[in-house]
């Protein structure tokens, strides 16, 4: 999710989402704000899932972990080191340059996929949508984020 928007948004749904869970769950202790108890267990429900909701917002956006934004950062990585010890292969369209840096990103745990459309349109080294984490909890987030690109 954008960066922006998510700075916009997180503070409503936790405010939303706590305020709800929290009146929800004091018709446990049998204080109801609600006219009933069925309102008050959806009002708990939709509380709890604003926080979930919040939470995904933290864990899928870059600042929350390296994942996709960190990815890129290795494909960049990579790329100044293949063209730092490969400098005659700089401008040619070298399959060798695109071995080092696919060869690099293997070194760092992360695989070539070129399943995502993106990658298809562009089969090259440098595109940071042909890469995919080896670690399963990375590669199910970095799914999740590009599949939204």
């Amino acid at each position: 999710m954008n960066e922006d928007i998510a700075a916009f948004v997180a503070p409503l749904t936790l405010i939303l989402g706590g305020g709800l869970l929290a009146l929800g769950a004091l018709s446990f202790l049998g204080v109801d704000y609600f006219e009933s108890k069925f309102k008050s267990r959806v009002a708990f429900a939709i509380g709890l899932a604003f926080l979930v909701a919040t939470e995904l917002i933290f864990v899928t956006s870059s600042s929350s972990g390296r994942y996709f934004a960190g990815l890129k950062v290795d494909v960049t990585d990579c790329e100044l080191d293949g063209e730092s010890k490969l400098p005659e292969e700089r401008h040619k369209n070298s399959r060798v340059l695109h071995d080092y840096i696919v060869g690099c990103m293997q070194r760092l745990g992360y695989e070539w996929n070129a399943d995502h459309d993106h990658c298809k349109e562009a089969q090259i080294a440098t595109n940071s949508f042909c890469y995919l984490p080896t670690r399963p909890m990375a590669r199910a987030i970095v799914r999740f984020q590009t599949t939204f690109e």
